[in-house]
Formats: structure tokens, sequence, C-alpha cells
């Protein structure tokens, strides 16, 4: 039995110093206002917030456009957004208090609406490009609650979506091997 020693290049064995600069987290999910961007700016921990509402439709596509950010946090990102100079009022709801972000349409909320538990949301958030999103289950179910006229087109393409994840669209030219349909009541 013979035995190797591999050594890395000359090169490679001695430490090499960079300087690393970073201003803003990189953030691979765009819009328009960067709201996005100055989410991520903003640095609050994670597992400690989610962004909840129309936001959740447009990072998996099924909206063109989001208007604004609303954004649940706790703790210690609830002290960092209290760090932004605005002070909190109550929510328009009743429920809980909003700080308005002084620069973006970014709505932060210590709760969400009621019925809705801050840590179930918090813990059970779809991790997306590196921002926790509310599950689009809850979302759907939350429109469906509220079923303001706004919601409707919102409530109208995660159904379309379960449709066609659910394999209930018409076959195809080509049909490719089908794997098992998701019950979306049990999954939600």
């Amino acid at each position: 039995m013979s035995t190797a020693t591999i050594c890395p290049p000359a090169e490679a064995a001695a430490p090499q110093r960079f300087a690393v600069v970073v201003s803003v987290p990189p953030v691979l999910v765009d819009d328009p206002a960067g709201l996005f961007a100055e989410l991520a700016r903003l640095d609050l921990p994670l597992g400690e917030y989610v962004v909840c509402g129309s936001a959740a439709l447009y990072v998996r596509g099924l909206r063109s456009r989001v208007g604004d950010l609303d954004v649940l946090a706790r703790g210690p990102a609830w002290a960092r957004v209290l760090s932004l100079g605005v002070p909190p009022s109550v929510a328009l709801s009743g429920h809980g208090l909003v700080v308005n972000h002084p620069t973006h349409a970014i709505e932060f909320v210590d709760r969400w609406t009621p019925g809705w538990p801050t840590d179930y949301l918090i813990a059970s958030a779809d991790l997306i490009d590196g921002i926790p999103f509310m599950r689009l289950g809850d979302v759907l179910a939350w429109k469906q609650r509220a079923r303001r006229p706004k919601d409707l087109p919102d409530i109208a393409a995660v159904h379309e979506l379960r449709r066609l994840w659910n394999g209930d669209d018409p076959a195809p030219t080509c049909t490719p091997a089908r794997t098992a349909k998701t019950d979306w009541r049990k999954a939600a």
C-alpha cells in the first residue's frame, strides 16, 4: 500500500488578506421602488420578522407589481424598526402597533391581524432569496377571510396556481409522468 500526500500550491499555502466592503446585503428579489433592497439594508435578524400580505404573492410571480411591504417584526427586529426614529402608532385595525418607514413604502407591525399568531407566521415563513415570506397557503387563507375587493384577483391567482400544481389543467400534447398531487387543504 502506498500513501500519497497532496500539498497545495505554494501560492495557496500563504494566507492572503482581502479587504471586503459590503454596504448593502445582496438581494435577488427586485422591484422598481427598491423596497426589498431597503428591507435588506435594515439587516433585520432572520427569524425575527416575516414579509406578509401581497408581497408574498409578488415574489412568487402571482402579481406583476408590489406597491408596499407589510413586515411583521418582533424582538430584536422590532427594536431595529423602532430605531428608525418614527414613533409607533396604533394600527388602523386597532390591533397592535405600526411604524411606517420614513422614506419607503414599508409598513412594520408588531402583530398581524387577529387570529394570526406572530410566532407561527415567523416560524413557518418560506425563505426566498434570503427574505422570509408568509406561506402561500396562509396568504390565501388571510385574503379569503378579509375578502376585500383588492384581494379577489390575488385569491383567483393562488387558486389558478393550485389548479396547475394539482394537475387539473387540460392534458398537454405530450403527457409527462405525473407525481402525486398535493392536497392544499392539508398542505396549508
